[in-house]
């Protein structure tokens, strides 16, 4: 990859400027997913003049940690506090590049991420985000896949396929007409523009939403690049696409009324459980359950 001469920058064949690039990735308990989320991130930054991979662990009680440190992160940190919102702050302070990507660690970057967010980003782009792409419904790394239970609640039989594709659809275009991505889209950001807008929010929750709304209000429309982060399907498993769906825009509407994150926090955490899920959904699991903990003092 090598070095930038002194007061030289180097230049690509398509003429854009060295992009040195930060993959920020918090996660908990994730010993099953974090190490494809690493090595997503590693393998496919060719095209970056120099790439780390930030794994913030939010305490996890499984070998996260140590399934981070194998996988080949470049740093592998606890945050001191609970929730994702504080888990980003911390990546955020601990990385150098000027772009900065977050990874949920139940989903993975596309082949030659870095490259294609090189050729799509312009020097008028600010921030953006990948596309939305559902893994495949069995995993290996998933006990409830196998559940008969489980299965029948999710979006398996006639018809599971066609509604992953559509929500995908829906969801692209929600991002490119709405400049609304969500967390699980890989969103990127310049480390000035992340600035400009005081950082991560530091709420219990929905901070990737309030987010994206502060860096669409000083930024303008985000930058969509043409290839899709690929995410965990096990909620939409548990509970079906319409279920997830359903509760999704229940809670964005109910946060744009003003319904403050922690009290949004529970009606998440008792939407998945009338679905069926499991404890081991998503990172938000104990993020939730923080944020009930935190309304309650």
């Amino acid at each position: 990859r090598g070095e930038v001469g002194v007061g030289i920058p180097r230049r690509r064949s398509t003429g854009t400027l060295t992009m040195r690039l930060s993959v920020v990735v918090p996660a908990l308990n994730e010993e099953r997913n974090v190490a494809r989320a690493v090595a997503s991130a590693r393998e496919g930054a060719g095209a970056a003049d120099h790439c780390e991979v930030v794994v913030v662990d939010g305490g996890s009680d499984d070998a996260t940690v140590s399934v981070a440190h194998s996988a080949g992160a470049d740093a592998v940190l606890v945050s001191p506090e609970r929730g994702r919102a504080a888990q980003l702050a911390r990546g955020v302070e601990r990385c150098s590049g000027d772009v900065i990507v977050f990874l949920h660690a139940d989903s993975t970057l596309p082949d030659g991420y870095a490259e294609r967010l090189r050729d799509a980003m312009k020097p008028e782009h600010s921030w953006g985000a990948f596309g939305f792409r559902l893994a495949p419904e069995k995993r290996d790394d998933d006990d409830d896949a196998a559940d008969p239970s489980t299965a029948a609640r999710g979006s398996k039989g006639p018809g599971g396929g066609t509604a992953r594709r559509f929500l995908e659809w829906c969801v692209d275009k929600r991002t490119r007409w709405l400049g609304a991505p969500y967390g699980d889209q890989g969103v990127w950001v310049k480390r000035h523009a992340l600035d400009s807008v005081g950082g991560v929010p530091q709420q219990c929750f929905m901070e990737d939403y309030e987010l994206v709304k502060r860096l669409r209000r000083r930024h303008g429309m985000p930058c969509v690049v043409n290839a899709a982060v690929t995410t965990s399907s096990r909620r939409w498993d548990a509970m079906g696409v319409a279920r997830v769906t359903a509760l999704n825009q229940l809670i964005v509407f109910g946060y744009a009324m003003g319904v403050a994150p922690e009290r949004l926090a529970r009606w998440y955490t008792a939407g998945r459980n009338m679905g069926g899920g499991t404890k081991r959904w998503d990172t938000r699991a104990e993020a939730n359950a923080e944020a009930t903990k935190v309304e309650e003092r």
